[in-house]
């Protein structure tokens, strides 16, 4: 029986339309006929590192693009640890 191992999960977020408006976004010129619920914000690795997206899901395009963490979702055992 395969066993499921752990590792990094992605987090997707919903995005609010207040947000979207705070990156530039208007629905109605930029993605008529699209909501709030149409976007979703989480992390991507690209040839440039981890960055956090805000991607319009029906058609993948970005709205927001800003670096992320080194280790993109991945948390390392020692983080948080006081080693003094």
């Amino acid at each position: 029986m395969p066993t499921e191992l752990p590792g990094p999960l992605v987090q997707r977020e919903n995005v609010t339309a207040d947000e979207l408006t705070e990156l530039g976004v208007d629905l109605d010129r930029d993605f008529p006929g699209s909501t709030a619920d149409d976007f979703l914000r989480y992390p991507v690795l690209s040839e440039g590192g981890w960055f956090t997206v805000v991607k319009h899901m029906p058609t993948l395009r970005s709205v927001s693009r800003i670096p992320g963490a080194l280790l993109g979702p991945v948390a390392l055992a020692s983080a948080g640890l006081d080693l003094g």
